[in-house]
């Protein structure tokens, strides 16, 4: 299995089942007991193969992964973070 994420700058990220991925989503609460009412929950933390069941719905759960989160990190030691949005499409090799 490798799939690649096409972002809409033309930059490409290879997936494979080994990819380490983190993702999250934007929350909000005015009910905050401090001054931080912004933040980010981690809604997936693991190997892609981690979030998969078959080997037949790869791309639609990476797909749907992408879907749900704002913010992305590919790679288990990277320090920089994907908006979602940016995100132009998914191919399979």
């Amino acid at each position: 299995m490798a799939l690649n994420i096409n972002l809409v700058n033309g930059r490409s990220i290879h997936i494979t089942e080994e990819t380490y991925i983190i993702a999250w989503k934007y929350q909000s609460s005015l009910m905050a007991s401090n001054a931080d009412h912004y933040y980010l929950d981690c809604i997936f933390k693991g190997n892609f193969e981690d979030g998969k069941v078959t080997e037949d719905d790869e791309e639609n759960k990476l797909e749907g992964l992408i879907s749900a989160a704002d913010w992305l990190t590919i790679g288990k030691d990277n320090k920089n973070s994907l908006k979602a949005s940016a995100v132009l499409s998914l191919t399979r090799e």
